[in-house]
């Protein structure tokens, strides 16, 4: 009976040491949930409201610059009019050879060709466009029927060398003639001569042989006299 009693009293009285020991988390458990707590109740606390911002202020709009002009000056008054003063006309200069009246010189100058073909100058009228021969050309040949007197080059040449080239004919434009035949009329040469000139040459085909039956080259000398 005393050992079943002694073993029930040891079994059922707690030591105090342990007891101690279950005290202390106890209360370490209770210090942490009232600091959680607090915590709380400081997330809690409400936010202070932002200052609003300042709204902006409109710019002020630029004053539009004004032009400003200067006043027109006065128009200076018109000088009057001079009563009797005569008008001024302006005056034209035409050259000598435009102006001069055109002048027919007497030749009666011939030339032959050994071809067959000669040449007859009358006389030469020397005018502001143009040089005109009064002429007369025939043509005797036994090998061909017809012969050409401009087929090349045909003109006038004065002294400094210059040269008035022939204004051919619409329907002659070589100088085309037969055998046989004797041409009459003018030739007509592009240019005036000068005032100064004391002779012209008048050549037919430049170039050409005399002897060439086709298109015989030849010239002659015109002096100019009585002008």
């Amino acid at each position: 009976m005393n050992l079943i009693h002694t073993a029930l009293s040891t079994d059922t009285r707690p030591a105090p040491t342990a007891l101690r020991a279950l005290v202390r988390p106890a209360a370490m458990a209770i210090a942490l949930a009232m600091v959680a707590l607090a915590g709380c109740k400081d997330q809690s606390a409400p936010a202070v409201a932002a200052t609003p911002a300042v709204p902006a202020v409109p710019a002020t709009p630029a004053t539009p610059a004004v032009a400003v002009q200067a006043p027109a000056a006065p128009a200076a008054p018109a000088a009057p009019a001079v009563a009797g003063a005569p008008t001024e006309v302006p005056t034209t200069t035409m050259s000598p050879a435009a102006s001069a009246v055109p002048r027919k010189l007497p030749l009666g100058l011939q030339g032959v060709a050994p071809a067959g073909v000669t040449v007859r100058v009358k006389s030469v009228e020397i005018g502001g466009d143009a040089t005109v021969l009064d002429v007369s050309i025939s043509f005797a040949n036994r090998i061909t029927d017809s012969t050409m007197l401009a087929l090349a080059d045909t003109y006038l040449q004065d002294e400094s060398g210059a040269r008035l080239h022939i204004k051919r004919p619409d329907t002659n434009r070589d100088l085309t003639i037969r055998e046989g035949e004797t041409l009459n009329g003018q030739l007509v040469f592009l240019g005036s001569v000068a005032p100064t000139a004391r002779k012209l040459k008048l050549v037919f085909n430049d170039g050409a042989q005399g002897d060439n039956i086709v298109s015989p080259g030849f010239s002659m000398d015109l002096p100019l006299q009585g002008g």
